[in-house]
């Protein structure tokens, strides 16, 4: 059900950045530990957004890695899929700073 209130809430932000314009595509950042589903996403964009300037767009996911930091050094970095550890120090004192969301990056609009 999380997905509802996300996907309303995207779709609020993409209708308000429309500026009265039919929306066509919306592309979305995916990060690795969202708990989020696209096909759930799609599935509620497609009936809150019915009779709406959103009916009919695309949604586009692009999967982002994770920023994470370390709290031993301070560095910051991407983690890649088989890391667990600061690429600069080795320490496994990790802060994820991004990457458990989806976030709206840019609509387009006709």
């Amino acid at each position: 059900m999380h997905e509802f209130s996300l996907t309303q809430n995207l779709l609020e932000i993409a209708l308000k950045n429309a500026h009265s314009k039919q929306i066509v595509r919306v592309n979305l950042l995916i990060g690795p530990f969202s708990d989020e589903r696209e096909e759930s996403i799609q599935f509620y964009w497609r009936d809150l957004a019915k009779g709406t300037l959103g009916e009919g767009a695309q949604l586009n996911f692009q999967h982002v890695k994770a920023e994470m930091k370390c709290l031993a050094c301070g560095g910051t970095f991407n983690l890649e899929d088989d890391q667990s550890l600061c690429v600069y120090c080795q320490s496994d004192r990790l802060r994820l700073l991004s990457g458990d969301d989806v976030r709206l990056e840019s609509i387009d609009v006709e």
